[in-house]
């Protein structure tokens, strides 16, 4: 079995580093630190908030937490950030390095929260690094004033692709529905995380349902789990989970139909010849509503669907099941295997998957974690009414190149 996702400092790593005044200190060897700078600047070159202490192969036997503090103050010196996170990776914490007495120290030599955090690989995947850092940042919030009719974006990840495109999607949305998005766990400052408590209601997608339990029992703020809103359909699932909870205005809702109908129609002889096309979806979380998108929308016919796994993602499964033929869960050679046996004419997914396209000679629709061969410049989310029509330029774009 092949895992579809990568070790516990990854996911750890891109929960934090959505905190957008915060840094991250590995205390690790170079390789470490490289390799998590490129998934994470890939995107956007301008805001790259990972240091690494820099230990070499005779700080394996001897021991480096010294560089560990030293790389925390060079830090706090450089950039004065609101919040630092000293995390170790598999060979500092094979060798026992003892970072909490590191921060420790810190606390005394710095004006910052700092903290630390497990991040050794062998620990468990990337998923469950994510869920237990986001865990972390509660013993931060406290709760003051509630804002009426607020809600928290929970599961938000800086690095998807499009996700500064989709954030500015979703808050228009809220925005006419008449919603205030409290705070964006995390793609948000420290501060408005700390705020985090203020909300109504705290909207969680997919992954960091592990917070919205503690904040619940904490603060007592319940939580919905929704798809990642891709299409009409999700889009409006998104607003009455909402709804149930708050007063949401659906009003502009009627606008966003007909401006959709209009452009869908320019193309709608295109659309057609999608309709039982055969195709595959790879991702984490969001696959299950992109895929729900393709098929209900779009008319796909969903012959795979490869997820690589999330916190409490049973119960999402069993609706994937009356819409998709074969699931495979964090699993990569089978994956491969069923899309390469299958007649599957186009796929979606990540970078990862390039070379599988390029094998099977069919096209590939870039949406899910990670994408590291193609940007994102200009305002075409893929979430919400407006990543409607983006969604289907692409996929035409795509299958008239072949």
């Amino acid at each position: 079995m092949e895992p579809m996702q990568g070790c516990r400092m990854i996911g750890a790593v891109r929960a934090f580093i959505g905190i957008k005044d915060c840094y991250v200190v590995l205390h690790s060897p170079p390789g470490c630190h490289s390799g998590m700078m490129m998934l994470e600047v890939v995107q956007d070159n301008s805001d790259w908030r990972i240091a690494v202490s820099g230990m070499h192969q005779r700080d394996l036997v001897y021991g480096a937490e010294h560089k560990c503090l030293l790389a925390i103050k060079k830090v706090y010196e450089k950039f004065k950030p609101s919040f630092i996170v000293a995390m170790d990776c598999c060979s500092s914490g094979i060798l026992g390095e003892d970072l909490e007495s590191v921060v420790e120290q810190a606390k005394k030599e710095i004006d910052t929260e700092i903290i630390y955090f497990s991040g050794a690989g062998y620990h468990s995947l990337a998923y469950y690094g994510y869920e237990e850092a986001l865990e972390e940042l509660i013993k931060f919030m406290e709760q003051k004033e509630t804002t009426k009719n607020s809600i928290n974006l929970i599961g938000i990840k800086k690095d998807d692709f499009k996700a500064k495109e989709d954030v500015e999607e979703i808050k228009r949305i809220c925005n006419n529905a008449g919603v205030k998005i409290n705070a964006i766990l995390t793609y948000d400052s420290f501060k408005n995380i700390k705020n985090a408590p203020n909300a109504e209601l705290n909207v969680v997608f997919g992954d960091g349902v592990k917070l919205a339990e503690e904040m619940k029992k904490t603060f007592g703020i319940p939580y919905v789990v929704v798809d990642y809103p891709y299409g009409l359909n999700g889009t409006l699932e998104f607003l009455n989970a909402m709804d149930d909870f708050l007063d949401v205005n659906f009003e502009f809702v009627r606008k966003e139909k007909e401006k959709i109908n209009k452009i869908v129609e320019k193309v709608q002889f295109y659309l057609k010849g999608f309709y039982g096309m055969s195709c595959a979806v790879v991702g984490d979380y969001k696959a299950i509503g992109f895929a729900k998108f393709l098929s209900d929308e779009i008319g796909f016919d969903l012959d795979i669907l490869g997820i690589s796994k999330f916190y409490n993602m049973e119960n999402k499964l069993r609706d994937a099941k009356d819409f998709v033929e074969n699931v495979v869960i964090e699993d990569r050679k089978k994956l491969e295997d069923k899309i390469m046996e299958n007649e599957i004419e186009m796929l979606f997914g990540s970078t990862y998957e390039k070379k599988i396209a390029q094998d099977k000679d069919i096209p590939l629709i870039r949406f899910s974690y990670p994408v590291v061969d193609e940007l994102s410049l200009t305002n075409t989310p893929l979430a919400g009414f407006n990543g409607i029509p983006t969604i289907i330029e692409r996929m035409i774009n795509e299958i008239t190149k072949a």
